[in-house]
């Protein structure tokens, strides 16, 4: 490619199969034109911004090199999201996925569609962390450095591990190494082959009671239990997940939990649908 720019871009989901959702519009931002994704940063977990009560987002930040227009890569990146189920709403509504360009090379934007540097970005800890986990090096268009220092929203909540497929692209903390996956011990309360049916979200938090109590680190996807209040109309499936290294650790004492007399039993079709 001539003419190669280096774009930082913001990914964003919370509804739906979050981290699946952000690895496919990943993979849809690396199909366009004249444009490779060079490194994402690991998937986290934030509180949901400015509504703290609606669900929690996954966010990652990608860097992609590209010889098209900043405002091309834009109209393209709203074609992904609606390609993935995004549909009009309200400003900071609940989303399916959102795809923003938070810096593009060293250039400045100040128009009705496209903003850069992508405005508040520096407020935002969802962002500004798995920016300089990519990146420690990044800078404003007029060579500042990116720091944390002004970060007072949004705030980081959890690690959720590496998008599907792009492990090998993935930067941690401090270092250029890949990132360690997480993967899923339990969902809906039923860890994976145990045979069990969904159990009620009180032996969800059970289980997590008991990585709690075993230093097991965990996240949800797409956030906890306690926090569904059911605005949609729909039961999401919750997923409780742990760093690999953990996870057979993890299944073995679930399945002690979820085989105990005592486990709370589990509800028809899978799940409480009141609120």
């Amino acid at each position: 490619m001539t003419g190669v720019t280096r774009a930082y871009i913001g990914l964003g989901a919370n509804l739906g199969e979050r981290i699946h959702t952000l690895a496919d519009a990943l993979c849809a931002i690396d199909a366009l034109p004249e444009t490779t994704v060079a490194a994402v940063s690991r998937v986290y977990e934030s509180e949901s911004w400015p509504d703290p009560t609606s669900p929690a987002y996954a966010n990652a930040v990608a860097v992609v090199e590209t010889a098209l227009e900043a405002d091309v890569l834009l109209r393209l990146m709203k074609e992904i999201e609606t390609d993935l189920g995004r549909t009009p709403g309200p400003r900071n509504a609940p989303r399916v996925v959102d795809l923003d360009i938070v810096l593009f090379g060293d250039e400045e934007w100040e128009g009705t569609e496209l903003v850069i540097p992508h405005p508040r970005f520096a407020e935002r800890e969802f962002v500004v962390r798995p920016l300089l986990e990519v990146d420690p090096l990044v800078t404003l268009p007029d060579g500042s450095p990116v720091c944390d220092d002004r970060v007072s929203v949004g705030r980081i909540t959890g690690a959720l591990g590496t998008l599907p497929g792009f492990a090998d692209l993935t930067r941690g903390p401090g270092d250029k190494e890949p990132s360690e996956e997480w993967v899923e011990v339990a969902e809906g309360g039923a860890a994976p082959g145990s045979g069990q049916a969904s159990a009620t979200d009180a032996l969800l938090l059970l289980e997590r009671s008991v990585l709690e109590q075993e230093g097991i680190p965990y996240a949800w996807d797409p956030y906890a239990p306690e926090l569904w209040t059911n605005p949609w109309g729909f039961k999401p499936r919750f997923r409780l997940m742990v760093p690999g290294e953990h996870a057979d650790r993890a299944r073995r004492l679930l399945r002690v939990v979820v085989s105990a007399p005592s486990a709370p039993e589990s509800y028809p079709d899978g799940g409480d649908e009141t609120e």
